[in-house]
């Protein structure tokens, strides 16, 4: 979906409309198509401003703040926990991968374990994460 059109062009079309100029005049002003005019317009009308709508389909996090601040303060307290430990201690309702982003954009970063180190094979072993703050 393309970017909503500047407040100052918007504001330029609802005063070339409200003056009576033509739609398809204000189109070819302002270079922009007559039906963004007619929905700007219709907009205007409907809620007396200009402002774009805010995006009813954008994503929510899927982690609330408070989840956030639960796990950094797990990873600062207990920097060798795995992410299988953050998920189940947390009972938090994403994956792996997920969590590995999430922990990436919290700004830390992963460190092999001793037992991957050494060699022996670990199930709950995906790296164990280290704090980078």
């Amino acid at each position: 979906m393309p970017a909503p059109y500047s407040n100052d062009l918007r504001k330029l079309i609802i005063e070339s409309k409200l003056k009576g100029i033509p739609e398809a005049q204000i189109a070819a002003d302002k270079n922009v198509h007559k039906s963004t005019v007619t929905k700007l317009w219709d907009l205007y009308l409907e809620t007396g401003s200009y402002e774009p709508r805010p995006n009813p389909n954008c994503r929510k996090p899927v982690l609330s703040t408070e989840q956030l601040e639960n796990v950094k303060n797990t990873i600062i307290e207990r920097p060798d926990i795995t992410l299988y430990e953050l998920i189940e201690e947390h009972s938090l309702p994403i994956g792996i991968s997920s969590l590995c982003k999430i922990v990436k954009k919290l700004g830390f970063r992963y460190k092999k374990g001793e037992r991957c180190r050494q060699g022996n094979k670990c199930c709950r072993c995906k790296g164990f994460i280290s704090a980078a703050i």
